[in-house]
């Protein structure tokens, strides 16, 4: 039985639980608008009987005429739930026809508005509590968000908007006034933290804060963070692997952490073992049951965290993880026409949630000889195992039975060339991610340095700069979000920044003058655009009102753009004495939040730290020429 959902609070308003006539409904009919669209998430809905609209100026301006809330469903290719809804609620005819005349309706690819997203996490997350996808907020005709919601079944969400109607009619100048009043305070309170001062003896103790938050939070037994669902939190991990390989005095136990983490990760189901590559997250504290959309964002950055980690603790295994984790990319997110796609779905071709990554007994004995078979049943277990299907444990590497490798090996190939169902592909080559990947190419040199490695780094960086650079008419350079789509996507600081540190890391590997000089017009641009008033804007041409910067963006699943082009700029030997200086006072500031919060502000603890090491070897360095000169 499915429990009576509450509908989020409104604050200062109370929503009536029964149905009144309803009024002013505009009768004015506009068609779906996502059929043929880029996006294969907003495709998928073209066939909906819901009167979709893009995100844009039109839809607010239409709502603003007929007095409308706006209905703004967010989502992405991948999402399972996703498209739960979509089959439950948005393609039944009775909501639809709801929603058309009652609300303006607009889908969202999350992927293709981050930003947009990002803000209306926080403000479902300030009102229930917790968010995710699909993520379904009602927005003033004003851009003020009123309420929202994540998934809900169809019968409860089709209360959910009789009752909202009901409100919005009776009472929208109150509803209006208050979702203003409330988003604006809330708005301000996430940007109010201000620059403190703090001693640089203080200062050198910041990393320690981290670390002791981050291990608070630790899973010292199974690895991870967190005791419920685990996701494999990049930022936070690389900063404690690199404050570990920068200083032998830190606690061994971030050490056990670290490699119990690693290793879990990739021994246990958040790694597929037949073709490899990482799931998004575990529903579970144990790494045992994934969430099975694979996106390109988490296998590049675990790509690098891994050929990191083998950096540090050589012999581990976690070079091959690193390795066969690009082999995947390679396999099954490269596109045909270059670049990297976004993501796989978690549902098949057939709507089986995981259908291609689950066996069955009878598929093992089919594709395998009876030895191999029995192998398998041993050391598996398949006897114990009593689901219908199941997901195959790791035959090579961490984790793997070392008793017969070479029949494990042989196995797994037999098992790679089994024909399983598709996961279906989302076909965007987004830049930020894709920079991501050319990163973890880059990195791949250093454990292999073979043609095919390289040609594969030299491929991708063309394929980067000639898809996601364009010029305006003033010859400045301009990043496209989605190759072959610069009107479908807003640009952004990470955007920006992801791909000026691609840029600048290939050039430091190969030498590449044009890489090197497109990296630095790259970080000016992004201080041009995204820095105004010394705070930090993630994008230009938002249309929900409040935006006030940030002095400090917090990391995410990617790592704070703002972080990371400031660490690229001093990274660039071409870098201008301005702007080097400019990154160098930036570093150094400090808000009340890194020091309440430091666990979300890794990237830019561990920048600061760094930065703080040089600084103290160079004044050592001057101090001791100085001393030794005649």
């Amino acid at each position: 039985m499915i429990k009576k959902p509450m509908i989020p609070p409104l604050p200062q308003i109370i929503i009536l639980f029964f149905i009144v006539q309803m009024f002013g409904a505009s009768t004015s009919a506009v068609e779906n608008q996502l059929k043929d669209n880029p996006s294969p998430y907003l495709a998928m809905h073209a066939s909906d009987p819901v009167q979709w609209q893009p995100w844009g100026k039109q839809a607010l301006q239409r709502a603003r005429q007929e007095n409308r809330l706006i209905f703004v469903s967010i989502g992405y290719f991948s999402c399972h739930w996703c498209h739960v809804m979509q089959r439950e609620s948005y393609a039944d005819k009775e909501v639809g026809a709801f929603l058309n005349k009652h609300f303006i309706a607009v889908k969202v690819d999350r992927e293709l508005r981050p930003e947009l997203d990002r803000r209306m996490i926080q403000f479902v997350e300030a009102v229930r509590g917790q968010a995710g996808w699909p993520l379904n907020v009602f927005i003033t005709p004003d851009g003020y968000p009123v309420t929202g919601f994540t998934y809900l079944p169809r019968d409860n969400f089709l209360q959910v908007l009789l009752q909202l109607q009901t409100e919005w009619s009776k009472r929208r100048d109150e509803i209006a006034r208050v979702a203003r009043e409330y988003f604006e305070q809330t708005e301000s309170s996430a940007t109010q933290s201000s620059l403190i001062a703090v001693s640089e003896q203080n200062r050198r103790k910041i990393p320690d804060l981290f670390i002791a938050q981050a291990m608070s939070i630790a899973d010292e037994l199974q690895g991870g963070f967190g005791d419920t669902t685990k996701f494999p939190v990049y930022p936070q991990l690389n900063a404690l692997l690199q404050l570990v390989a920068s200083d032998p005095q830190v606690d061994p136990d971030v050490t056990h952490f670290l490699q119990l983490t690693l290793d879990n990760m990739a021994s246990r189901h958040l790694m597929g073992h037949i073709d490899s590559g990482f799931f998004r997250y575990a529903t579970d504290p144990d790494w045992q049951t994934p969430h099975y959309e694979k996106m390109l964002y988490d296998n590049a950055q675990l790509a690098s965290l891994y050929l990191d980690a083998d950096l540090v603790w050589p012999g581990r295994g976690y070079a091959d993880i690193g390795l066969r984790t690009l082999d995947f990319m390679q396999q099954f997110l490269l596109d045909p026409d270059g670049g990297y796609n976004a993501s796989l779905s978690a549902v098949d071709e057939n709507n089986i949630e995981g259908g291609g990554y689950l066996w069955s007994k009878q598929e093992l004995q089919q594709a395998l000889n009876e030895k191999e078979y029995a192998h398998l049943q041993a050391i598996w277990k398949l006897d114990d195992i009593r689901s219908a299907s199941f997901l195959p444990r790791p035959l090579v590497g961490i984790g793997a039975d070392t008793k017969n490798p070479a029949l494990n090996r042989q196995i797994l190939q037999k098992l790679q060339r089994v024909k399983k169902s598709p996961m279906p592909v989302d076909r965007k080559r987004l830049v930020s991610w894709n920079a991501l990947a050319l990163v973890a190419l880059v990195k791949a040199q250093a454990v292999d340095d073979s043609p095919q490695r390289k040609s594969q780094m030299q491929m991708q960086y063309q394929y980067m700069r000639d898809q996601f650079i364009r010029k305006d008419a003033q010859g400045a350079l301009q990043v496209v979000r989605f190759a072959g789509q610069h009107q479908s996507a807003e640009t952004t600081l990470e955007d920006y920044a992801q791909l000026a540190r691609a840029f600048q890391r290939y050039a430091e590997h190969s030498g590449d003058v044009e890489a090197q000089q497109l990296a630095l017009r790259l970080a000016h641009q992004a201080f041009a655009r995204y820095f105004r008033e010394q705070r930090w804007f993630q994008n230009n041409a938002s249309l929900i009102p409040g935006d006030k910067g940030a002095l400090m963006i917090q990391d995410a699943v990617l790592q704070a753009p703002d972080s990371l082009l400031l660490q690229t700029v001093l990274a660039m030997p071409q870098a201008d004495d301005k702007l080097r200086e400019q990154a160098r006072q930036l570093i150094t500031r400090l808000t009340r939040d890194v020091l309440d919060t430091p666990y979300y502000y890794a990237t830019a603890i561990l920048l600061a730290s760094q930065q703080a090491v040089e600084q103290k070897a160079s004044k050592t360095t001057t101090q001791t020429e100085t001393q030794t000169k005649p």
